[in-house]
C-alpha cells in the first residue's frame, strides 16, 4: 500500500481474516475477507477517517462477496449519502441535504469499473483462461503478480503494468492473462462513461 499503511491480518474462527489497517498513529480500516490475496470481501467494513479517527465509510457485502450497499458518515455518525448496489453496480444513491456540508468522500458517488457478472465471473475467468507457464512449472517458480491497467470508457482493458513482480516468466503471463479480458462495464461520473485505473493481484500457486 505505498508503504504508508501497515496490514495485520488475523484468522478468525469461520475461517476468514479480519484485517486491520494502520496508518502511523491510528485505525484507518477495518474489515473481513475470505481469502489470503484480501480480495473477496465478507460481512461489513469500516473505514475510519486517518486525521479524526470517527468512524466515516461502512461497506456491507453479501455472502458472495459482492459489495451491495455502502454509506458516508459524519462526525456524529449521520448517514450523509448511501448507495445500493446489485451485481456491484451502483442502482440507486441518496444523498441527505442537511449533512452534505459534511460530504468529504466525492468520488463515492460515481459508478467504479465492474468485471461483468461481478467477483464470482471474474474467478471463472480466472480458472479458464489463466495460463501457467510450462518452464515456470519445471522450475517450481510461484509467486503473485500485482497488475495495474486502464478500463477504458468503451470497457476495454489498456495499458497494463507489472506494479509487484514475481518473475518474467510469470510476469508475461499475467500481462497476456489480462489483455484477454472480455470487455468490463465502465465507470461513469454523472452519467458519463469515463476511463478509470484498476488492480488486480494474479497468483501462481503449484
Amino acid at each position: 500500500m505505498g508503504g504508508n499503511y501497515i496490514r495485520k491480518a488475523i484468522p478468525t474462527a469461520d475461517s476468514g481474516f479480519l484485517v486491520l489497517d494502520y496508518n502511523e498513529t491510528n485505525l484507518i480500516a477495518r474489515g473481513y475477507y475470505s481469502d489470503t490475496d484480501f480480495i473477496v470481501k465478507m460481512y461489513n467494513h469500516y473505514f475510519y477517517n486517518p486525521d479524526k479517527g470517527f468512524l466515516q465509510e461502512i461497506q456491507f457485502y453479501d455472502g458472495a462477496g459482492k459489495l451491495n450497499l455502502r454509506a458516508e458518515l459524519n462526525r456524529k455518525g449521520d448517514t450523509i449519502w448511501r448507495q445500493t448496489l446489485r451485481n456491484e453496480v451502483v442502482v440507486s444513491s441518496k444523498v441527505y441535504p442537511q449533512y452534505e456540508s459534511d460530504r468529504t468522500i466525492f468520488f463515492s458517488m460515481q459508478k467504479p469499473a465492474v468485471y461483468p457478472g461481478g467477483i464470482s465471473n471474474w474467478k471463472s475467468f480466472v480458472a479458464s483462461n489463466l495460463k501457467y507457464p510450462q518452464e515456470a512449472v519445471a522450475k517450481k517458480i510461484e509467486g503473485t503478480v500485482l497488475l495495474e491497467f486502464i478500463i477504458s470508457k468503451e470497457g476495454k482493458v489498456i495499458k497494463p503494468k507489472i506494479i509487484q513482480s514475481a518473475g518474467t516468466l510469470l510476469d508475461a503471463e499475467a500481462i497476456r492473462f489480462i489483455a484477454s479480458s472480455p470487455a468490463w462495464i465502465p465507470a461513469e461520473a454523472n452519467g458519463t462513461k469515463i476511463s478509470s485505473p484498476q488492480r488486480r493481484s494474479i497468483v501462481f500457486k503449484l
